[in-house]
């Protein structure tokens, strides 16, 4: 090859990366990564009210009219809607040394029990205290910014 074609296809070559670079597309992310910012707890019958920051807890449920035997069942929903689905999951854990109620989540009990859903029942009978509370944690499963919440039930008589 003479030395003229050399010189002009590295010419050419030096033309076409500034005209890619110019004309050409970057690369975009067409499928952004949402982060959750919330966890809003809501409960499934009228039986149960919800106060929302109240001696200490972020969520506090009152079940009245308790019956034993009977449960509360806590859905979990993560804001905003559009999170990306890794992070649309809530943990709900739980002391592991208290033995006065069960929970129950889609991870323990996957047959019965929708995904962000806890089922919580009390395993000792109140007797003749008129009210119960148990406690327990609602997390959200982004590793980066963890939204942790301390909720508590109390099962009442009345």
């Amino acid at each position: 090859m003479k030395k003229s074609t050399i010189l002009l296809l590295v010419v050419v070559y030096i033309l076409s990366f500034l005209l890619v670079g110019l004309l050409g597309h970057s690369l975009r992310n067409y499928n952004p990564t949402y982060y959750p910012e919330e966890i809003i707890l809501e409960v499934t019958d009228e039986k149960t009210t919800i106060h929302r920051n109240q001696q200490g807890y972020d969520y506090y449920f009152t079940h009245r009219k308790y019956v034993p035997g009977s449960s509360v069942r806590i859905r979990a929903v993560v804001k905003p809607d559009n999170v990306s689905a890794d992070y649309k999951a809530v943990d709900f854990f739980k002391d592991a040394g208290n033995t006065t109620f069960s929970l129950q989540t889609h991870e323990t009990n996957p047959d019965t029990i929708e995904e962000n859903f806890v089922l919580i029942t009390l395993l000792k009978d109140l007797g003749e205290k008129e009210v119960l509370t148990t406690a327990f944690t609602a997390r959200s499963t982004d590793p980066s910014k963890t939204i942790q919440l301390k909720v508590c039930i109390a099962f009442a008589l009345f």
